[in-house]
């Protein structure tokens, strides 16, 4: 038994629909632009293969919203390893690293949410970038609102911190 074909459409829709904010979902914790690509793209392999399970107890939205945290996050987990086996590697005996661009408002932004922690960032993308509900993000991290509540409030008072912003 295959994928039905009104379910075929749906997911069809489901992409053009949340191709952007999943995208932003994504780069908020994963940061670049790249990597948030792929893993937007394995986000959508996954719920394709999985399409035949999905079984509507939650909205079409939370469930890809759940897959690409957790496959952002395991990029994350992935990426780490990457960067501890190839750690001399990365280092530019010029010194050009990080050089050009620094100045950028859109740099330091970047700069400040690498200080997050990656629910930190799950859950200021969701709520910033995104303008998700709490409800809607506990629905998706399996967290309570008020602990949504403590993590967002702590991520931007550590984003304004970086920023050099007074509360």
């Amino acid at each position: 038994m295959g994928i039905s074909a009104e379910k075929r459409q749906r997911f069809e829709r489901a992409i053009d629909s949340f191709s952007k904010p999943l995208y932003v979902h994504i780069r908020s914790i994963v940061l670049s632009h790249e990597d948030a690509n792929d893993v937007l793209q394995n986000t959508f392999l996954k719920a394709w293969n999985s399409l035949e399970q999905f079984n509507e107890e939650s909205k079409l939205q939370t469930w890809l919203y759940r897959i690409a945290t957790n496959e952002a996050l395991q990029h994350l987990r992935k990426a780490k390893v990457r960067k501890w086996l190839t750690f001399t590697a990365r280092h530019q005996p010029d010194g050009q690293h990080y050089m050009e661009g620094t100045e950028r408002p859109e740099y330091k932004l970047e700069k400040a949410l690498e200080t997050l922690s990656p629910q930190q960032r799950s859950v200021f993308g969701m709520k910033y970038y995104n303008e998700l509900k709490y409800s809607e993000i506990a629905q998706i991290t399996g967290l309570a609102e008020g602990t949504l509540k403590a993590v967002y409030h702590q991520a931007v008072k550590k984003i304004k911190k970086n920023l050099g912003q007074n509360e």
